[in-house]
């Protein structure tokens, strides 16, 4: 949603636009757009909106294992869009992925790399399903990403995520969860003590690039100018542009270009889903 001030009490000017998203269904449609296979578990209502993201989940080339629930109804999230700088704030409604469990992750999960959504780890039923999924990959020694997702849950769960986060193959906060985490202002710092928690933290800055840990040293990328219009699935779209890369390159600085230029793309459209 675009909109002017809001006029209280009465009529606002706006434009409304109605698209698919939610963050591991950003990703894996990203990914998948990337030419890479992926399964997207999840939960909608048994509703019109729920086969509409099914759908669309299908024709962006993503394997669906997604259950409908009668007792509940499709998520949905509202974006309201600055259009000074394109940042977007959202009031969410998780719905029907809320009832998403441990008995929804499969005991043999067949994937090369798992990714996680940091807002599985907000409540206490998703929870389970994000504790099984990590532990089954790395009981199959499998690559497991991460993105915190939210500052606002972060701030009510910090402790226990930092313990969640252990083992964590690519870890991806902003600038705010990183240093909300690691109570470090300074980019270099928070990454110097989240690389003693994860493996490969990389810290995403907005218009400013990011910057990373590669194994070696501590590295940063500027990002692309580009005008945004609407940041909405930035973050998602970097993350899937890094995974897709890293499993046909398997060279992580290679991989931050690619996702830096995938996302300088995206926010240049309306919606996350612009393709």
């Amino acid at each position: 949603m675009k909109k002017e001030n809001t006029n209280y009490a009465t009529d606002t000017k706006g434009m409304i636009h109605f698209k698919p998203g939610g963050q591991a269904n950003n990703v894996a449609a990203y990914i998948s757009r990337e030419g890479i296979e992926c399964m997207l578990i999840g939960k909608v209502g048994n509703d019109p909106f729920g086969e509409f993201l099914i759908q669309k989940s299908i024709k962006s080339g993503v394997q669906p294992k997604i259950s409908k629930v009668d007792q509940d109804k499709t998520g949905s999230i509202i974006v309201m869009i600055n259009e000074n700088n394109g940042e977007r704030s959202m009031v969410s409604d998780r719905g029907a992925n809320l009832t998403l469990n441990h008995k929804d992750i499969p005991n043999d999960l067949e994937a090369e790399l798992i990714y996680l959504s940091g807002y599985s780890f907000f409540d206490e039923n998703t929870r389970t399903a994000a504790f099984k999924a990590k532990h089954q990959a790395q009981m199959m020694k499998k690559m497991i990403a991460l993105d915190p997702s939210s500052i606002f849950f972060l701030k009510e769960h910090k402790k226990e995520f930092l313990s969640f986060i252990r083992g964590i193959t690519f870890f991806f906060p902003n600038y705010e969860e990183g240093a909300l985490l690691t109570s470090q202002s300074e980019p270099f710092a928070i990454i110097k003590k989240l690389k003693s928690i994860v493996k490969y933290p990389i810290l995403t800055l907005g218009d400013l690039g990011c910057i990373y840990w590669d194994g070696k040293s501590i590295k940063h990328i500027p990002a692309l100018k580009v005008e945004a219009i609407d940041t909405t699935g930035a973050g998602d779209s970097f993350v899937a542009g890094f995974l897709a890369a890293y499993q046909k390159k398997q060279d992580i600085n290679q991989s931050i270009k690619h996702a830096i230029e995938l996302s300088s793309t995206l926010v240049t459209c309306i919606g996350a889903h612009s393709f």
